[in-house]
C-alpha cells in the first residue's frame, strides 16, 4: 500500500480511488511531495465521479497494459475529484479571488483547475515536475491508446531532462 512522505495513508483513500487497482493520492500536496520523495513525475488526473468521459478513457485506454506500466512504474498518480462532495475541514477551506470560501473537495478541486489551467472540463490530464512546472501540453478526453502512451512518455523524457 502506499503511504504517505510521513507514513500515513493518503488523505481522503478511505472513500476515493484509482480504476485498475493503481495507487496514488487524492490530495495535491501529498501527492507533490512524495513525487518530491521519490524522484518521479506527477499525473495529475482532472476527474468526477459523474463523469462519463472519465470513465471511458479509464476503460478504454487507461487499461491497455503499456500505459498500467508507465502509470504504475514511472509516475505519481494524484486525482483531483472536481465533483466530491466531502466537506474538508476549515483549515482546509479556500478562498477564491472573489472572496467566496470554498468547503468542500470538489469546489477546491475544480476551483484549481479553473484557477490554474483555465480548465472546467473532465478529463483533464497534466504531466508535472519539478517545483509544479508542467513538462507537456496536458491532455483532455481522446481515446487514441498510442497517443497517451506517447504523452506519458514524453512527460518521463521531459522530467528526465529537468534534472
Amino acid at each position: 500500500m502506499l503511504l504517505t512522505v510521513d507514513g500515513q495513508k493518503p488523505k481522503h483513500s478511505d472513500f476515493l480511488h484509482l480504476p485498475h487497482n493503481l495507487e496514488g493520492f487524492f490530495d495535491l500536496k501529498e501527492a507533490e511531495a512524495y513525487a518530491a520523495k521519490v524522484g518521479k513525475p506527477l499525473f495529475i488526473d482532472f476527474t468526477g465521479h459523474g463523469c462519463v468521459n472519465c470513465r471511458e478513457m479509464e476503460a478504454r485506454v487507461w487499461s491497455d497494459p503499456q500505459v498500467l506500466d508507465i502509470l504504475r512504474n514511472d509516475y505519481v498518480i494524484v486525482a483531483l475529484y472536481s465533483d466530491d462532495k466531502k466537506v474538508l475541514p476549515e483549515s482546509e477551506w479556500v478562498t477564491t479571488d472573489a472572496g467566496k470560501v470554498l468547503k468542500s473537495l470538489g469546489k477546491i478541486n475544480s476551483y484549481y483547475a479553473l484557477k490554474t489551467f483555465g480548465v472546467n472540463a473532465q478529463p483533464y490530464y497534466v504531466l508535472q515536475g519539478r517545483g509544479g512546472k508542467e513538462l507537456v501540453p496536458p491532455r483532455g478526453y481522446d481515446l487514441d491508446v498510442q497517443g497517451f502512451v506517447d504523452f506519458l512518455r514524453s512527460g518521463v523524457e521531459a522530467y528526465d531532462r529537468q534534472k
